[in-house]
Formats: structure tokens, sequence, C-alpha cells
């Protein structure tokens, strides 16, 4: 590949970088819409697709996910509070975000989110399990192999990378970075990501009686 490309050109398809200014207090926002669903999500500002920590902040996303996750496990299966449940995870040039989606009842909204910060909470104070993060980390690289399959996912993942100016050997490494990742390192990050003030989105029928975070 290096002696294909030969000396890098500047790279034209990358904007310039743009100032992002995230919310200093909670910030909630209300579309009304007589539905016997209330959609909501809570989100925080995320990572960079430059920072390293996108690894750790993967993970969370591994251990909060799916039928055995923590959302679903804890929110539907053992509260019937959801219809659907799952965390939100965007990393951008500049900027980017980390929350969870929930659809259920419009009684239960509230209930909701409070239990969906109960488990970012958790994360925050608690070490996560080493049979758990194993788990987390074994379905992550296992996706990440089933994509390596494709010669059309190898050649996208190579040209984005070197693109936007990262290591474009990058997708054949990143196995072993995600192994590297520690449960202290998925605490310290759960720190920063979730003590920020969140932004709340509900869509239904009624406003949240109080925004949490």
């Amino acid at each position: 590949y290096e002696a294909a490309v030969g000396k890098k050109a500047p790279l034209a398809l990358v904007p310039e970088s743009k100032a992002i200014v995230y919310p200093t207090s909670a910030v909630s926002v209300f579309e009304k819409v007589e539905k016997e669903q209330t959609h909501l999500v809570c989100g925080f500002p995320g990572l960079t697709m430059f920072d390293d920590r996108r690894y750790a902040l993967q993970i969370i996303q591994s251990i909060l996910a799916g039928q055995g996750g923590r959302l679903f496990l804890e929110l539907r299966d053992k509260n019937s509070l959801a219809y659907s449940v799952s965390p939100l995870r965007m990393e951008g040039l500049d900027g980017g975000y980390f929350g969870a989606y929930i659809g259920c009842a419009p009684g239960k909204t509230e209930t909701a989110l409070r239990m969906m910060h109960e488990q970012f909470d958790r994360l925050c104070e608690e070490i996560v399990p080493a049979d758990e993060l194993e788990r987390a980390k074994r379905y992550i690289i296992g996706r990440h192999d089933i994509d390596l399959q494709r010669a059309s996912s190898i050649s996208a993942a190579i040209l984005f990378n070197d693109l936007y100016g990262m290591d474009y050997n990058e997708t054949f490494t990143s196995a072993a970075k995600y192994q590297a990742v520690t449960a202290e390192e998925i605490r310290d990050l759960a720190r920063q990501i979730f003590r920020q003030p969140t932004v709340v989105s509900v869509v239904g029928p009624r406003a949240l009686e109080q925004a949490a975070g």
C-alpha cells in the first residue's frame, strides 16, 4: 500500500476543524406528539475519532447493549419499562456523543430516565467484573473479525483511515487495542462522560416532569 500511494497528498476531503460548544448545564427538549409511546434520548458529549479512548467507549457501549446488556436487562427484562432500549455512540472529526435511547409508555418516562442514569452511575462507581468485560471485548472483536472477511470492509477502512490522517493499518491492530483496555480505564472514562451535563430529548404526549442530570 505504501508503495502504491507514495507520498501523502494534503487531506483535501477533511474539512477545517470547528469549535464545538457543549452545554454547561442540563438541557431538556420536548416535542409533543399524540402517540401511545414516548421516545427519549439521553445524551452526553463524547469523543473524537482520533481519541484512543474510543476503544474503551466502544466497550462501554457493548456492556450496555444487546439482550444481555445492562440497559436491556435492567430496564426491559426486569422492570418492563421499554419497548426498545439501546446505547448510542458516534465519534466525529471535532466531537462526538454517547447516550441511550428508550421507547416506553408515557407514564414510565421519568422512571426509565432515572434507571438509565442508574446504569451510567454504576459504570462510574463500580469496576466492571472481569467476566462481563471479557464478554464485551469478545463480542466487539468477533464482529470486527467478521467484517474483515469482506474485502469491501477492509478497503473502506484503509481508505477512510488514510483520508482522515490516521494509521491505515489500524483495522488490523484494533483487536489488541480492545484487549488492552482495563476495567479501571472503563470506570475513569465513564466518570468523564457521564458526569457531564446531559441533553434529554423527549418526543411523546407529555414532557418530563423534571429532566435528570
